[in-house]
């Protein structure tokens, strides 16, 4: 997750291609993405003119008394699940997400795998650490939050603080934010759902648009990476999986864009995110020392 991170959220590459020379500004993630709904009506219903006042009241009535499950969910309203599922995760006052993957970068005929490893805790106190590894470069980013203010390092050098907004501007994505994987979930920016078979729950898969939903996780992948300009998605696709009461299980990501360093290469990125420890009290690495140096 990235998340923040997948994040993540997260990547970090070794090289890069071309979007847009112009300098992308951060955007609010989702802010226009309403909060679930009771469960909307089927299209044949709505075709056929079969809403009456009385059913819609009925369905109120049975949606008061009935929570809404992944269970629920069908061809005629997946549009329910984004919403449902990030009201789920900003439910929970605590949670931690491990991320696993790599992405591999093809450059003419050279190929070069760049892991995926980051760690998201959310908490009073929530922290990032994002690594990346290969033969050619090692890259790490740690970041502490609390409220409106981060603490950060990147690759070994001292911490500094600065304000959220600033340090959002500057790295595009937080992994706590109204996202997945750092991808803006408004009605613009999701392309298709469908709802796909798996043996550890309920799972979703999601296409989004590569320009509309990708605006701050390409600010992060320039800044993280070093790149000489922003990503260029072709393909995005992401895989959630859920218990019954949306709460997550597992991300499965699948992403292919261009980037440049340099020299320009193809890209392949696949990474999956475990989640754990829900509202639960969760150790974080260094924060005592941390909250001690910055007042954080």
């Amino acid at each position: 997750m990235k998340h923040a991170l997948p994040l993540i959220f997260s990547c970090l590459l070794l090289a890069s291609c071309g979007g847009s020379s112009s300098s992308l500004s951060r955007i609010t993630s989702s802010s226009s993405l309403p909060a679930s709904s009771s469960v909307a009506p089927s299209s044949s219903q709505e075709a056929s003119g079969e809403v009456s006042s009385q059913s819609v009241l009925s369905s109120a009535v049975e949606s008061s008394s009935k929570p809404f499950l992944a269970s629920d969910i069908n061809e005629d309203n997946l549009n329910e699940f984004v919403p449902h599922y990030l009201d789920k995760v900003a439910s929970f006052s605590s949670y931690k997400a491990v991320t696993k993957g790599s992405t591999v970068a093809k450059v003419l005929f050279i190929e070069t795998t760049q892991s995926i490893d980051v760690t998201a805790i959310k908490g009073e106190y929530c922290y990032l650490k994002n690594e990346s590894h290969s033969n050619l470069v090692n890259t790490v980013h740690e970041a502490y939050t609390h409220q409106s203010q981060v603490v950060y390092a990147d690759n070994g050098a001292a911490f500094q603080k600065i304000g959220l907004e600033d340090y959002l501007n500057t790295y595009g994505v937080n992994p706590f934010e109204r996202t997945i994987e750092g991808y803006d979930c408004g009605p613009d920016s999701i392309k298709s759902i469908e709802k796909v078979a798996s043996e550890q729950g309920y799972a979703f898969k999601i296409s989004f648009d590569t320009e509309k939903a990708t605006n701050n996780v390409r600010i992060q992948m320039k800044a993280f990476g070093g790149l000489d300009d922003y990503p260029s998605f072709s393909s995005i696709a992401i895989t959630v999986t859920v218990k019954e009461d949306f709460t997550p299980v597992i991300i499965d990501v699948d992403a292919n864009y261009k980037a440049k360093k340099i020299m320009e290469s193809d890209c392949h990125q696949s990474y999956q995110v475990t989640f754990s420890s829900f509202d639960e009290s969760i150790e974080i690495a260094g924060l005592d020392k941390i909250k001690a140096d910055f007042s954080l």
